[in-house]
């Protein structure tokens, strides 16, 4: 039946269309995430087709289609991003931008494999896709335009359960899974005579199901085998459902006076905390007064919280603020600084703020920020860019961050992660949290930006996985939705309502052991790149042989 429609272009579009809904299924269902199993396989059968149909410009062909594959997963799970209506028509504009910025970058990967696999080969080509993409994935983590939402791996964020592995391999492990389990589906499903070697067809009606399964069954085993390690601790969340659009900040319309959303927050705290309570969650920004580090002390609305953790000496809080800090001179300032006439140089910070009684406060300024929104990319390289940019006005946008991740401990040397939105969706970024004595992870967020969205179920789903590569447990504080608490697991134990204010309780235990992912990181996308270049080398060498052999034989 599929030889009747080969020659329509329809055809090729539904099958770009079929990848990219199938790819988007593991963001949006969670019972649908076996789809990414064989999502990529109408895509590799539209590119094998334009390769076996002969047709004119192949490759910029098959980027038409695969730009289009990818377009429509990045529309269909991430849609949301330009929902952030605060900002008016540039949110929108900016969301749009992001989804045809990163449906490019994912087409590099898929364009290398296709170049691959006409000058080296077509086992080569194969072979060299999964480490492509993996490799592409681990750069997309690792640069100032990271953009990992759609990391394969990630995929699996609904179904924790079948992927306990992961404190072996990290999410790029879920990455290789897929493209394992792709491939072989595509090789026992596609029969083109003069496409496939018959050693790449051989056994792969029973390897599909041995790869599809084998990982499941394995995880399954670690999920019902694993006991949770150490003591508990008590931990109590606050989630004011202050809307950010027009409560929450000074400029909004029916805007909290500062101290009386503090007033709030110790409210809430006090309907759940009790003698045994041990660490109290704020959301994000909860405090949002702009508040200088070098004089934070001196604030009266610090002094109100420092008096309530000062009432019950057995907890540590840790909230979320945002503060500056003053830099003496130019040469002191660091890339992201800004520079104002009356004030100098300084930086604003999205910080996590951590009180315990009679104890200097402590900060950490979050590290991994939104590209474009939090910060430009590059602030060394493009600070004069940055500096005309800001200069127009607003607080959006050219935060400062640290390099270092900060471990947070209470009294009794329990240290705690005091990890900021949109950074729990980087692996390996966690694990650094873990390797400087973090027993528990914990995370601060303001979801409410994106409405109700998949958005912020997305970005809490994602902590499961988070929590299964650190065997760490995680204690979430968000300002609108979802709060919650995970164990070791990626189980969710308890977790509030969306658009709820609600404070909740619970016990986690802590877990001092290291698992082989946070010693060892993404060693598979170190692994990858380096394979990457060594298959790009290969390819273009032999691709000029095989030219240089053409052109002699056209002139004998």
């Amino acid at each position: 039946m599929e030889s009747k429609f080969i020659n329509n272009r329809l055809y090729y579009w539904l099958l770009a269309i079929v990848s990219s809904v199938l790819l988007s299924l593991g963001w949006l269902v969670k019972p649908l995430a076996f789809t990414l199993l064989f999502a990529f396989v109408p895509l590799l059968r539209l590119e094998s087709s334009i390769l076996f149909r002969k047709l004119p410009r192949p490759g910029r062909t098959f980027f038409g289609y695969a730009y289009l594959t990818m377009f429509f997963w990045n529309l269909l799970t991430t849609w949301w991003t330009g929902n952030t209506l605060a900002a008016g028509v540039g949110t929108i504009a900016g969301g749009i931008f992001a989804i045809l910025a990163n449906s490019l970058l994912q087409c590099i990967p898929l364009l290398l494999f296709h170049f691959t696999k006409r000058a080296a080969g077509v086992l080569t080509g194969y072979l060299a896709l999964p480490v492509y993409w993996i490799a592409f994935e681990f750069i997309h983590l690792n640069w100032d335009l990271s953009w990992p939402w759609l990391t394969l791996g990630n995929g699996f964020m609904y179904t924790p359960e079948w992927v306990q592995w992961y404190e072996y391999t990290g999410a790029l492990g879920g990455t290789l899974w897929i493209w394992a389990a792709n491939l072989l589906t595509f090789f026992a499903l596609v029969r083109h005579t003069g496409i496939y070697s018959r050693t790449a067809k051989a056994g792969a009606d029973f390897y599909v199901i041995l790869v599809m399964i084998t990982p499941i069954i394995i995880s399954y085993y670690l999920y019902n085998t694993y006991k949770e390690q150490g003591p508990t601790a008590e931990f109590v969340v606050i989630q004011p459902n202050i809307d950010p659009y027009t409560e929450k900040f000074a400029d909004t319309q029916n805007f909290i006076p500062f101290d009386e959303q503090v007033r709030r927050f110790i409210q809430l705290t006090e309907k759940q905390i009790t003698p045994k309570t041990n660490f109290v969650l704020w959301p994000e920004t909860a405090i949002d007064g702009l508040y200088w580090e070098e004089r934070i002390e001196n604030e009266e609305i610090i002094g109100q919280i420092k008096a309530f953790v000062q009432r019950h000496p057995q907890i540590s809080l840790l909230t979320g603020v945002t503060s500056l800090r003053h830099y003496e001179s130019k040469a002191e300032a660091t890339p992201t600084a800004r520079f104002r006439a009356d004030l100098g140089y300084f930086d604003v910070y999205n910080t996590a703020l951590f009180v315990r009684p009679d104890q200097p406060l402590l900060f950490y300024h979050k590290s991994k920020l939104v590209p474009g929104v939090e910060i430009l990319p590059y602030p060394e390289v493009f600070g004069v860019l940055t500096d005309l940019v800001f200069s127009f006005g607003g607080t959006s946008g050219g935060y400062g961050r640290q390099t270092e991740r900060t471990v947070f401990q209470n009294e009794a040397g329990t240290g705690i992660a005091p990890a900021i939105c949109y950074e729990s969706i980087y692996g390996d970024f966690m694990t650094s949290y873990v390797r400087n004595g973090a027993d528990f992870i914990t995370i601060i967020t303001n979801d409410g930006w994106w409405g109700n969205t998949p958005g912020h179920r997305q970005h809490l789903a994602m902590a499961s996985l988070r929590a299964v590569e650190t065997r760490r447990s995680i204690a979430r504080s968000a300002n609108t939705g979802i709060s919650a608490f995970i164990n070791q697991r990626g189980d969710m134990l308890q977790a509030t309502g969306y658009w709820e204010e609600a404070t909740i309780r619970g016990e986690l235990q802590l877990n001092r052991e290291l698992t082989f992912y946070i010693r060892h990181g993404d060693y598979i996308g170190t692994l990858a790149v380096w394979i990457s270049l060594a298959g790009i080398l290969f390819a273009l060498v032999t691709g000029l042989s095989k030219r240089r052999m053409r052109r002699v034989a056209a002139k004998v």
